[in-house]
């Protein structure tokens, strides 16, 4: 046995008990090499000179030793029993001169071992590799933390760094590239976008967590293979454990088999190691799970807002009810002379329904403001309706108005989301104030009746302004016998040839009277026109702020006795129902919106543009539906207008303070600027247009729509996306996938014993099993070429391999 302060003379092997001398021929001379080793109070120092080996290394026999033969003087400590803490690695060679100096020898004697472990091999001229943690850490860094971990991986631990780095650049661009598309693509691109950066993420995590599984397995079979009642690890169990360094199921099935065994205890393993291994098969899970979730948590912290996006380029013809039908106008012909009687003034619901009416709405068009009643959901039903049917029993209440109006799946639905297009009834009016009160306003005649006279210059004004011809109908000589009753003087002034028409009101105490003459009864087929007059009559007691044109020539006591008069004041309009191509957003949370006007007329367009063209989708309406009125006709609506012009005028004067006396109302004060009972002040021509557009659209224009079919272009919705990250939530989670790299790749623990780190890769087998690291206990039967792996697995499965280190070693050798 080598002992302290021993030397090896030129041409010795040694041989376990005793150094046996072989001697051997010098060829030349080399440098002396020693090699001291300090152990406790001794000192070891070994003197090696290379000698050149004329043949086969010899062997000298002894009577109480074991001989060995050796490749290289590592192996030679290796078996020195005397050196247990003596780790043959970490010794140095400098290169071997070839030069002619007087000291150098051309070789060196050969130790070779006889045993199956002999696998280093060296020659003068190359020193063997070393595996020490001492080199490595040369080589690569040391462990910058602690000692009982291994050397960072640096290279994994930067290209985490550059990932987590880039990470949010790439999601920024992500969310910007899916902007402004349909759902479907922005999830698309977005689900893409996470899922490659956290496929980066996760791979990046898994590589760095893979080394702690690694470490957990092989400790355990350190662990294991130092069980004195049955050392080593089955092939198949270290087979499962190995086949899948990245799976969570390869961590519990490891966990599990450490929970079991009692080699893996913390008290069977005390004497050499007390690491929780245990927790960090536990934080290799927790990577693995934080790795599989990376694409979902991104995904989540991206947010996705739909915007509904009107678009006019694509669209389909549906039908929806906007015209009257036959039934419709046969209904209206029979109402005709109920509201043509003024003993009655009927009108076409009860006033309390009559809140129920569509509202009105009005856009401008060019100096005009063109009034329209909104459409309402029962329209846009297959099987609904308009008001204009005439049936007694169309109210509110008989029709469904409520926006929660179930839609049935039908060829021509009207789904919600999208925008009309179709024809639509509309009213334009001006009106001026009647011009020389004094000549063409007669406040009270012999026999009790007010006359309005009207110029003609007035009314070729007020159509002028239209743009629309003057009627010839008001250019014929005016009959002032018509009129006038017998007895009642008019001024002399007034000149006959410049009257256009007049019109007589009884004295029956209401405050504002109508006089209507229809110009045209839509016999073109493009609507009505009509010459609106408006007479008010209100006693002065109830205007204290009010001004009047004329007032009567005799005083009215009131209760006081005081003297009151009766203000006169008159206006003249000329009404225009016109047809309207217009736009309704048939909207998903309430009722039906118009949007705006597109132009007059009564024909759907395209309006196309250079950057525009719409598109049809689908077949025509006229070819799968040839009965829908493709536009709209007043040509046989005449009953119709009349009817609805009358439930108008009849809905106006129900609005009275009472039916005498000529007080004020709300509505005769709506004509002026003042607001409150007393609040009357002056009519104004532009109120009074304001006012009798608004009573018209709500009286009228809702039943120019019953039954009848029009065609009308459906432009759907897009719903197209609006994508953001959430700086905050997505920082803070890129922050702990970092943190989470940093700690998988400076902590990765050693091994037992201080075996250097072994992995799942093919070097490591080739250590373990070339190496003799991991030897088969009681032996394994040769493997026959060809045979399959569920063969080979039946065959070699249940053989057992324990680990053996330097310590194992030397007391099997022993």
């Amino acid at each position: 046995m080598v002992t302290s302060s021993q030397k090896i003379p030129l041409g010795h092997t040694l041989s376990t008990g005793h150094i046996s001398t072989v001697p051997t021929p010098i060829t030349s001379a080399q440098p002396v090499r020693v090699v001291t080793h300090n152990h406790g109070d001794s000192t070891t120092e070994l003197t090696i000179v290379p000698l050149t080996v004329a043949g086969p290394c010899q062997t000298m026999a002894t009577s109480n030793a074991q001989k060995i033969q050796y490749r290289s003087l590592n192996e030679a400590i290796h078996d020195d029993m005397s050196q247990p803490d003596f780790d043959p690695r970490i010794l140095e060679f400098e290169p071997i001169s070839h030069s002619g100096s007087a000291k150098s020898v051309p070789s060196a004697p050969l130790l070779i071992p006889l045993h199956r472990s002999a696998v280093y091999t060296d020659s003068p001229s190359k020193p063997p590799p070393s595996y020490s943690l001492r080199t490595r850490s040369a080589l690569l860094g040391k462990q910058p933390l602690a000692s009982g971990f291994e050397i960072p991986y640096w290279r994994k631990i930067f290209l985490h760094t550059a990932l987590c780095l880039v990470s949010y650049p790439i999601l920024l661009a992500v969310t910007l590239v899916a902007r402004n598309k349909s759902i479907f693509w922005t999830r698309f691109i977005v689900g893409v976008g996470c899922g490659l950066v956290g496929l980066g993420l996760g791979y990046s995590l898994l590589t760095l967590a893979k080394s702690h599984l690694e470490a957990a397995t092989w400790a355990t079979v350190i662990h294991q293979s130092r069980f004195d009642d049955s050392p080593g690890v089955r092939l198949k169990d270290l087979a499962a454990t190995t086949e899948n360094s990245t799976s969570a199921w390869t961590a519990l099935r490891l966990l599990w088999n450490r929970t079991m065994h009692p080699a893996t205890a913390r008290r069977s393993r005390q004497d050499y190691d007390q690491r929780p291994w245990s927790l960090f098969i536990a934080f290799f899970l927790l990577l693995v799970l934080v790795a599989g979730t990376l694409p979902f948590i991104l995904g989540r912290l991206i947010n996705i807002d739909s915007n509904l996006i009107h678009q006019r380029e694509r669209y389909e013809e549906i039908s929806i009810k906007g015209d009257n039908s036959d039934t419709d106008v046969a209904r209206a012909s029979q109402l005709k002379p109920t509201f043509e009687d003024f003993a009655l003034t009927w009108t076409m619901a009860p006033f309390s329904t009559h809140g129920g009416l569509p509202p009105v709405v009005s856009f401008s068009w060019g100096s005009d403001n063109i009034y329209f009643s909104e459409t309402i959901m029962s329209q846009l039903l297959a099987n609904g309706s308009g008001f204009g049917t005439f049936d007694t029993e169309t109210t509110d209440p008989s029709l469904n108005l409520s926006p929660s109006v179930s839609f049935d799946n039908g060829p021509e639905e009207v789904l919600p989301g999208s925008v009309l297009r179709f024809s639509k009834w509309g009213i334009r009016i001006r009106c001026a104030k009647l011009p020389d009160p004094d000549v063409n306003l007669v406040p009270m005649s012999s026999n009790g009746m007010s006359y309005l006279f009207t110029p003609r210059a007035v009314l070729a004004s007020l159509f002028s302004s239209f743009g629309v011809d003057y009627p010839e109908s008001s250019m014929v000589p005016f009959d002032i016998a018509k009129v006038v009753q017998p007895g009642d003087a008019i001024s002399t002034a007034l000149n006959m040839s410049d009257i256009a028409l007049g019109a007589a009101f009884y004295n029956n105490g209401v405050g504002h009277s109508f006089f209507s003459r229809p110009v045209s009864m839509g016999a073109d087929g493009k609507g009505w026109i009509s010459i609106e007059e408006v007479l008010v009559r209100l006693n002065t007691s109830y205007t204290p702020n009010g001004t009047f044109a004329r007032k009567s020539d005799q005083s009215i006591p009131d209760a006081q006795g005081n003297p009151t008069w009766i203000g006169y004041d008159a206006a003249i309009c000329v009404e225009l129902f016109e047809p309207w191509i217009v736009e309704v957003y048939n909207s998903t949370t309430g009722l039906p919106s118009t949007l705006r006007i597109v132009e007059p007329g009564n024909v759907v367009r395209s309006q196309d543009t250079p950057e525009i063209q719409e598109e049809l989708i689908g077949l025509p309406l006229s070819v799968t539906d040839p009965d829908v009125h493709q536009q709209l006709n007043s040509s046989k609506l005449a009953d119709v207008y009349e009817s609805a012009h009358g439930n108008s005028v009849n809905q106006i004067l129900k609005d009275n303070g009472r039916d005498a006396y000529y007080v004020p109302s709300p509505t005769v004060v709506s004509y002026t600027e003042g607001e409150g009972p007393l609040g009357y002040m002056e009519l104004s021509a532009p109120y009074f247009a304001q006012a009798r557009g608004l009573a018209d659209a709500s009286n009228i224009l809702p039943y120019f729509s019953g039954t009848g079919d029009i065609l009308a272009r459906q432009y759907q919705d897009l719903v197209l996306s609006n994508t953001s990250i959430n700086p905050l939530f997505m920082g803070i989670y890129l922050g702990l996938i970092f943190l989470l790299g940093l700690l998988a790749g400076f902590f990765v623990p050693r091994l037992p014993l201080n075996v250097p780190h072994r992995g799942f890769e093919v070097y490591s087998w080739i250590a373990a099993f070339h190496a003799d690291e991991l030897m088969e206990i009681g032996g394994m039967s040769g493997i026959e070429k060809n045979l399959e792996l569920h063969e080979i697995a039946q065959q070699v499965g249940d053989v057992r391999f324990r680990y053996i280190d330097t310590n194992m070693r030397k007391e099997s050798k022993i």
